[in-house]
């Protein structure tokens, strides 16, 4: 893993990015699969969130929640608390690449 790129200096400026690979087999495309397995589980599954009455955006939030705490319970991921809490802001939006 590369090193980490300096956090911004402003509230809203532009967050350096990492280089991911997510070629088929990467370290990335396997931690994708286990996380979308938890979170189509949670979804679908028998006692899943995909039912009439709930909105797309309580089954995403709840989705991503789910496979983020299934990697971390794992330990495939860490959280980088000081990094995160040291941010005068925290970007939510991103370029989508083509997969």
């Amino acid at each position: 893993m590369p090193d980490k790129p300096p956090l911004p200096a402003r509230t809203f400026d532009p967050w350096p990015r990492i280089d991911v690979d997510t070629s088929e087999g990467s370290d990335f495309h396997r931690l994708n699969r286990i996380a979308g397995h938890a979170a189509t589980g949670w979804a679908l599954g028998p006692d899943g969130a995909y039912t009439p009455g709930r909105t797309l955006a309580d089954i995403v939030d709840n989705t991503v929640r789910e496979a983020l705490l299934h990697l971390l319970e794992l330990g495939l991921i860490d959280i980088d608390s000081e990094r995160m809490w040291a941010a005068s802001g925290w970007p939510t939006q991103r370029e989508r690449k083509a997969p």
